[in-house]
């Protein structure tokens, strides 16, 4: 009697995209969680490591099973040489197994989108609170009129300390765990964030340095 059970290949199909969708809902749900709590450490490293892990390996299935896919073609006429038989063609790709397939790449994309959508979400909410501290925290008006100073500062704007610290302060703890070549890209991008708010603050308040 015929076996019942599905081919290798359909079990392997269905454990690989049921293993990248797992892994794609978790860091998703993760990543979110962590930003919204303002957990950067945890945030970075779900996004910059473990995000960016699955993304290369699904990537990599899918550029796999896309050479699979493909049929065989014999060389040898092109290249003079006598055929060579290559034994039994391969089992054709069932419906099912080519709807798996594109599950996969479906994934992979959704991946990929993400991966850029929530560095987008970091630089605005990085962007959001630095505007916040700067618009409970940083003196207006007199405060800078070096004329009414005694003397001139010589250590940095209690305020400035505390918004450096508050935002850049837990970046740069959690991009220490990061591979070396993750670092520079997420400290560029929050501080980029940071100045910008600190620039919008001091335009619309329209603070004068003088």
């Amino acid at each position: 009697a015929p076996s019942s059970q599905p081919c290798p290949r359909l079990q392997v199909l269905s454990r690989c995209v049921a293993t990248a969708q797992a892994g794609c809902g978790w860091l998703m749900g993760r990543a979110c969680r962590y930003l919204a709590a303002w957990a950067l450490p945890q945030f970075l490293i779900v996004t910059q490591g473990d995000l960016q892990l699955l993304k290369t390996e699904t990537d990599r299935l899918v550029l796999l099973l896309s050479e699979t896919c493909l049929e065989p073609k014999d060389t040898s006429d092109c290249l003079g040489l006598p055929h060579i038989p290559q034994g039994p063609p391969p089992t054709p790709w069932s419906p099912q197994e080519l709807q798996l397939c594109q599950q996969l790449r479906s994934v992979a994309s959704s991946i990929q989108h993400f991966s850029g959508d929530v560095l987008r979400m970091f630089s605005s909410d990085c962007k959001r609170m630095s505007a916040e501290i700067f618009d409970q925290t940083m003196p207006l008006g007199k405060h800078w009129r070096v004329g009414l100073r005694p003397d001139m500062p010589s250590s940095p704007s209690a305020y400035a300390a505390a918004a450096a610290q508050a935002v850049l302060g837990q970046v740069l703890q959690g991009a220490q765990l990061l591979p070396r070549d993750a670092q520079a890209p997420t400290l560029a991008r929050v501080t980029t964030a940071f100045l910008e708010a600190w620039m919008d603050h001091i335009l619309a308040q329209r603070i004068k340095f003088r």
